[in-house]
């Protein structure tokens, strides 16, 4: 590659995620490979050379049971191609119409759509009966600059329009999905949107918010601003990405849950939430994790969250 762009040179070729570190000459590599259907691995390369093996995962995909997802394309109302992935039940896990659950992020931190090692949660929520859907809305990263800044000055709208079109593609692609029994969760900028979702629409029939952000006055500023901009300059905007304004407009059945330790999204994130709904008299349920973090990590904290969250959708969508 030349400095000024041009002259791209594919070192890779399989299909999946490819990580590279150079020596300081750049002559040589580091590659790691995560692939939908390949078992994880590393190897030490030479620019325009061979690879040598260095590890690889003792197990592989297979043995674990772990399927990829069917990866799809959508359009948003302007135009511009979402990508997205689905993962059905196995054969005979779903009798009749199958309800689909969304897992979404949706903000400028992450992609949910990426050829890696398949999501093993996906799985055991599949082999209960349930269809599992991601899409990369507008304002996520990997893609031009038109399409990460499209939610500037405001979080929410522009996402939710997205997810839900393409939700709609969906739906008309796969009629085995059940329209009337769709659900969302996510964490952290995934709770923030599954609690908008669920505040400014009626698609939901239940979700599930881990440690959200509920207002943009609450989060880091260097991170907020940057998208935001100054409250000075924009306060139209924070006030319409604040979910607790539209408490009384939640429908579906919410599970909220955070740590209280939270050092990320802290949690008067969710006390504020909390407050709002109290408020506005509606009912939903809440877990709260002493001690934890953003990450709400532990063998004990995480069998006991990603268990209620499965056992939530098991309740609301069968």
């Amino acid at each position: 590659m030349q400095l000024d762009g041009s002259g791209f040179k594919a070192l890779t070729s399989e299909e999946g995620m490819h990580f590279g570190n150079f020596s300081d000459d750049a002559k040589h590599y580091t590659h790691m490979y995560l692939g939908p259907e390949k078992t994880p691995s590393i190897s030490l390369c030479a620019v325009g050379g061979g690879c040598n093996p260095v590890w690889a995962a003792r197990n592989s995909i297979a043995e674990y049971g772990l399927r990829a997802p069917k990866y799809l394309e959508f359009k948003a109302d302007d135009g511009t191609t979402l990508y997205g992935r689905l993962l059905l039940p196995p054969e005979g896990a779903a009798s009749g119409k199958i309800p689909l659950i969304i897992n979404i992020y949706g903000g400028p931190a992450a992609q949910m759509v990426r050829k890696g090692t398949p999501d093993a949660f996906d799985e055991i929520l599949a082999r209960k009966g349930f269809a599992i859907f991601a899409v990369d809305n507008r304002g996520t990263p990997g893609r031009d600059r038109k399409f990460q800044t499209a939610i500037r000055h405001e979080f929410g709208a522009i996402e939710l329009k997205d997810q839900l079109t393409a939700l709609d593609q969906l739906l008309a692609q796969y009629p085995q999905l059940d329209k009337d029994r769709v659900a969302i969760w996510g964490w952290s900028n995934g709770g923030s949107m599954t609690l908008y979702a669920m505040t400014h629409s009626e698609r939901f029939k239940a979700g599930v918010a881990v440690a959200p952000v509920t207002s943009q006055l609450n989060y880091d500023t260097i991170y907020t601003e940057r998208y935001m901009g100054l409250l000075k300059e924009d306060k139209a905007g924070y006030e319409q990405s604040d979910v607790t304004k539209a408490a009384d407009k939640l429908h579906g059945a919410l599970l909220l849950v955070h740590g209280t330790s939270d050092d990320n999204v802290h949690f008067q994130n969710s006390i504020q939430m909390i407050d709002a709904l109290i408020k506005a008299g509606k009912q939903f349920r809440l877990m709260i994790y002493p001690n934890k973090t953003h990450s709400i990590a532990g063998k004990d904290a995480r069998v006991h969250l990603f268990t209620m969250i499965v056992e939530h959708f098991e309740r609301e969508l069968k």
